[in-house]
């Protein structure tokens, strides 16, 4: 036999091989190990419970008392009840022919497959979204077994969990491309179970998916109009066959719950074909939300929700909605997006061409245009599109309202400021209950409007408050304050500043926006017109402006902070104007309708129903030339200040701690001491690593913060408790102390609940200090991916029920970080999306609820998340107007924001130098140091910025965060051997050097061998 080449026998190995293969895969896996050590550090302390550096005393001083208000031991207690109580207060009932509350003995069987699959939070604390966590989350049968007046029936239940009426609910695609389906089973699936229904109350529960990352479904779903969001055919079979059971005299009531965020086309509730004889909505009720739906099916609470949207018969009937079925969609791309070489975070833009008609905004003042005969409102049936109006809700008693009075309030010098509204609430029916009293303004809208352009509604939410429980016959005087900031308009045109309009101003309380309308309508003579009966005694002329006051809301009255060159000075009265002109394509230049004979964008506008809502596709190009280039290009030259000089750095002369500056003020001198501390690495690094943290800083001892997700409770948790009503069931409480109760909740479980990182294994607290909550945009279309994430269609409502749970967090010293800033209203093509509009709707809508979160003298929140989308072409969080001139000048903000997770954007438009120059002070990310330029590093002005940045960051974590608990003056962080990063470290090196020996013997063996052979 011949021998084998000389080459393959040095390819075979016997133990050196396997052994260097071994050891260099080893290797390369601790070196992708260590390289991860540093974006990652803080994750890896956060799984092992270790840290780079301890706290020691280096002296004895008085420690800061930022303890918890509750422990570990009783929050999950107290966390659960308030969920229930939100959803028993925020629950909104629609419809009640009688069936509710059950009866003592009552039956109750179950239909449609959202019963046994519910929704109880999206993603974030909705980790256990259909509740698999056992004993975590009360499911629709579990809830109601703990009432023992009921009969529940497990046969039709253990049908539609486990059996054939189990739900098939999914998404189709991944991405933006996914569409949402229903795919429910047929009435001919319930014939097995059907005798089960005889002489019961069946409960139907409609639910409808949601989440981050797409919007839902209008087209090519399985929806009877193609949309997820209204009844698919065999749902609404499955209804008409329990429809004729009833006939029949076999089923008793047919209650319908509807366990969705977004809002389901409300056509089939007063369809007789379908039987129904009470209606629910419960939005999505988190871990207990089902033990107060419960409490409100039997009567143990009365209920007395108020939606919080607008609920239609139409779900394309909205302006909004109008233009996404008009155009396939929310988003287009730019008509020369190729022609330009956008890349893939470009070519997208959206107009809200409807401009300041959202949600009721639209339909009551189209009502009262069409009641009140002005031309070109066209035919305008309202009963026909809205099912049930903002504000509604049913109880199962009955309230009245008299005795409005309106007090005016002015200040030392004669100026309004306030009027008191009082109304007295009387409960006239047989159950004792709650009551939330409304009050809305009208503002006038006049010719001086329509000639510059000035769109008014025909009512606004202006002041809400509740009752306490009422017993029958019982009465409680309410009184409501109404900022005369109010009465204000955005004037974008003329004045190009908040005016104080000509005419007539009318306030009015109220059941809910359409009643509000027709008691101003009653008042103005309109009454015989109206489709239901205003009570003219409940509206009230506030005020009869004779002219046009352009000066009176021209200018802020709070108190800003010059940045980023000087800390001391402090400036008010800061002129109020128009910034955001590169929004509205009509007057920014580079910009072209291409659909529009004029170039130009219609906005819809009550002055032409007819002529102005949508009708054709926009059709958006852009220029190539300046300001479009420069708007929509990355790193854009860094333009030194006059004067500008870097700053100091790592100056110890007169070392200082971060606790020294705790109650200190924003622009006291010592900040400039402290700030010089630190090195521009130190301020760099701290910056672009604040992914879910921000980092330690030993050289001023400041303590690393952890934050974490949850609009609606805390994130990231295997914790089944931590998940709260979603924001929609919360406005609608529309209860100020309820509101700042969950507030006050989900800060106590992130400052002390308990996090089990296992399924039976041990616990441990949380210690988080700041949540990136409430979120905060508008319920602008009826498919918006991340409505259980928002309050609202309106921007009061939201902007209170903000405030209020803000209040309460930092109360904790949770750092409240409310989300996204801004119009971030849709979820396609988010990312890099530009986003068009005028500025009264930018204003007086999306801005609105912001300025209550934010402003120093409101919600006074120091911390902001920004959005991934552009106003305009402009990244929002790069955009001085929006960052700077409004958020700081205009509102006089003083705290921290921070960029969405800005990762995978960031080679495209998201990137540092742009954010820095430009009010972004944080990255939501887990940048390295490598990433500053050598123009960033050396540009006075930007690391100015960097500094002020710094300084707000500091400033937040001294005054308002509870990572500072037990701090003093005299506490240091010293570094400590970390022994997870030692292994690593001695794995990574041991493994080289065993890699390498493994070669080198085996190389060397293989020598030998071809030697003796020769």
């Amino acid at each position: 036999m011949s021998k084998s080449p000389k080459f393959l026998k040095v390819l075979r190995a016997r133990c050196w091989e396997p052994l260097m293969l071994t050891f260099a895969g080893l290797f390369m896996v601790m070196a992708v190990a260590d390289a991860a050590i540093v974006p990652f550090n803080n994750e890896i302390h956060g799984v092992f419970h270790t840290s780079d550096y301890k706290e020691v005393e280096e002296g004895e001083a008085t420690k800061i008392e930022r303890a918890p208000l509750k422990n570990a031991e009783n929050i999950e207690a107290y966390y659960r009840e308030v969920n229930r109580q939100v959803e028993a207060e925020g629950l909104v009932l629609l419809k009640n022919d009688g069936a509710l509350p059950l009866a003592n003995g009552t039956k109750v069987t179950f239909a449609l497959s959202g019963t046994g699959r519910l929704l109880y939070a999206t993603h974030g604390p909705g980790v256990r979204r259909d509740g698999e966590a056992a004993g975590a989350y009360y499911d629709v049968k579990k809830a109601l077994k703990e009432k023992t007046s009921l009969q529940v029936n497990d046969a039709t239940y253990d049908f539609i969990s486990t059996g054939a009426g189990k739900s098939r609910r999914g998404k189709s695609g991944t991405g933006e491309d996914a569409k949402f389906v229903v795919d429910e089973p047929s009435w001919s699936d319930y014939s097995s179970i059907v005798n089960q229904y005889d002489d019961s109350t069946v409960l139907a529960v409609i639910t409808r998916d949601s989440g981050e990352g797409v919007d839902s479904t209008a087209f090519g779903s399985d929806g009877h109009d193609g949309t997820y969001l209204t009844l698919t055919q065999d749902e609404l079979g499955i209804l008409e066959g329990l429809a004729g059971l009833k006939s029949a005299g076999k089923v008793k009531k047919i209650v319908v719950l509807i366990n969705s965020a977004l809002n389901v086309q409300c056509d089939f509730i007063d369809d007789e074909r379908y039987g129904i004889d009470a209606a629910m909505w419960i939005g999505l009720p988190g871990a207990t939300g089902m033990r107060g739906v419960a409490d409100v099916l039997v009567g143990d609470v009365n209920p007395s929700g108020k939606l919080s949207d607008t609920f239609v018969k139409d779900n394309f009937s909205a302006p909004s909605a109008m233009y996404w079925k008009l155009n396939g969609g929310f988003s287009s791309e730019f008509a020369n997006a190729t022609q330009l070489g956008l890349d893939s975070s470009q070519p997208y833009y959206g107009v809200y061409s409807e401009g300041i008609y959202v949600g009721y905004r639209y339909y009551e003042t189209r009502y009262e245009d069409y009641v009140t005969n002005r031309s070109r409102t066209g035919n305008f049936h309202y009963n026909d599109v809205v099912a049930y109006p903002f504000g509604y809700g049913l109880s199962y008693s009955e309230f009245s309202y008299s005795n409005l009075a309106v007090a005016e309030n002015k200040d030392t010098s004669g100026k309004t400021v306030s009027y008191d509204v009082s109304v007295t609430v009387k409960n006239d029916g047989p159950v004792a209950g709650k009551e939330a009293v409304q009050i809305y303004l009208q503002k006038p809208y006049n010719q001086h409007d329509i000639a510059v352009g000035i769109e008014k509604a025909a009512v606004e939410l202006v002041g809400f408050a509740k009752t306490d429980v009422l017993a029958p016959n019982g009465t409680e005087t309410v009184h409501i304050n109404v900022d005369f900031e109010q009465f204000r308009s955005y004037d974008s045109e003329a004045d190009q500043t908040y005016i104080l309009d000509s005419g007539k101003y009318y306030l009015t309380a109220a059941k809910n926006s359409h009643n509000a309308v027709n008691n101003i309508l009653a008042a103005k003579g309109y009454g015989s017109l109206t489709d239901a009966p205003g009570n003219s005694a409940l509206a009230y002329l506030a005020l009869d402006q004779a002219d046009v006051d352009s000066e009176i809301f021209s200018t802020s009255s709070v108190h800003y902070h010059d940045t980023p060159s000087t800390l001391a000075s402090e400036s008010c009265d800061y002129p109020i104007t128009n910034r955001l002109d590169f929004m509205d394509p009509n007057r920014f230049k580079g910009v072209e309708n291409l659909a529009s004979t004029n170039g130009k964008v219609t906005y819809v506008s009550r002055n032409n129903w007819m002529g102005t809502l949508p009708s054709q596709k926009i059709n958006l190009s852009l220029t190539d030339k300046a300001p479009i280039k420069y708007d929509i290009s990355a790193h854009k030259p860094i333009v030194e200040a006059e004067g500008a000089q870097m700053p100091t750095f790592g100056d110890t002369a007169q070392a200082m701690t971060l606790a020294m500056m705790n109650g200190l003020a924003f622009d006291d001198p010592q900040w400039e001491i402290i700030l010089n501390n630190l090195s521009q690495e130190e301020i760099f690094n701290t910056l672009v690593q604040c992914y879910g943290y921000t980092p330690e800083i030993a050289t001023i001892a400041k303590p690393m913060t952890d934050e974490d997700d949850g609009p609606y409770g805390v994130s990231n948790t295997n914790q089944g408790f931590s998940s709260m009503s979603c924001e929609g069931i919360i406005a609608a409480t529309f209860n100020h102390d309820l509101i700042a109760k969950v507030g006050e909740a989900i800060a106590a479980d992130a400052r002390c609940g308990i996090e089990d990182n296992t399924a039976a294994g041990p616990k441990q607290q949380k210690d988080l200090h700041g949540l990136y909550a409430p979120g905060l945009n508008i319920h602008r279309v009826i498919f918006g991916g991340r409505a259980a994430e928002y309050f609202s269609e309106d921007p009061y409502l939201s902007g209170i029920a903000a405030q209020k749970e803000i209040e309460a967090m930092q109360k904790q010293y949770v750092v409240a970080c409310p989300k996204h800033f801004i119009f971030n209203d849709e979820e396609t093509h988010r990312n890099g999306v530009g986003i068009w509009m005028n500025e009264q709707t930018a204003r007086e809508i999306y801005l609105a609820p912001w300025e209550y979160a934010l402003r120093s003298d409101k919600g006074n929140a120091h911390s902001l998340m920004t959005s991934f989308n552009r106003a305009g072409c402009l990244w929002t969080s790069a955009n001085d107007d929006l960052m700077e001139e409004i958020l700081r000048k205009e509102w006089g903000f003083d705290g921290y924001t921070l960029t969405d997770m800005a990762g995978s954007n960031g080679k495209y438009y998201m990137v540092y130098d742009d954010g820095f120059m430009n009010g972004t002070d944080c990255f939501l990310d887990k940048g390295a140091y490598k990433d500053m330029t050598d123009a960033m590093r050396k540009s006075p002005t930007l690391n100015l910025k960097l500094r002020e940045s710094m300084h707000r960051l500091l400033y937040t974590t001294a005054n308002y965060s509870a990572a500072m608990n037990g701090y003093s003056t005299s506490t240091r962080l010293v570094k400590v051997v970390v022994p997870w990063k030692v292994a690593l470290k001695f794995l990574y090196i041991s493994s080289g050097v065993a890699a390498g020996l493994a070669a080198l013997f085996f190389v060397g063996k293989q020598i030998l061998k071809l030697r003796k052979e020769d």
